[in-house]
């Protein structure tokens, strides 16, 4: 090729500087067989990987599940989650039918947020109103 003339075939060209899938928006999934899946983005984004449980807690005012997450096996409603593969996740069927919820009705993926509740704190939350469309 002659100097000073560029080729516009590599305009795409991207250094590769690390392994693993790179996701860029966290979310939370609520499956059918009554399991909160929390992905890559979320479990890093969160700091995930220091804490071993999570407390839940629900606003039927609200319609939403909040996640507080922490590393004492002893906190009130403590859970503990399983951390595999960068990703987390719990099964809690007893939590949906405490709650009377059908999980049918709220299968899909979520995105959450980071909300303030009084006497309880900063905790995570998914607003079950809020489901994001399926691809």
């Amino acid at each position: 090729m002659k100097k000073g003339v560029k080729d516009e075939t590599w305009v795409d060209h991207e250094i590769f500087t690390s392994k693993g899938r790179k996701i860029k928006h966290p979310w939370i999934t609520i499956t059918d067989n009554s399991s909160f899946l929390f992905n890559a983005a979320f479990v890093h984004l969160s700091n995930l990987s220091k804490n071993t449980h999570v407390v839940l807690g629900f606003s039927r005012k609200k319609k939403a599940i909040t996640f507080q997450f922490t590393s004492d096996p002893q906190a009130l409603g403590a859970l503990t989650f399983v951390l595999q593969a960068g990703r987390a996740s719990i099964q809690l069927r007893s939590f949906f039918n405490y709650h009377l919820l059908n999980v049918s009705d709220w299968v899909g993926r979520y995105i959450p947020e980071k909300v303030r509740i009084p006497k309880t704190g900063e905790v995570w939350a998914i607003n079950l109103e809020s489901k994001l469309p399926e691809k």
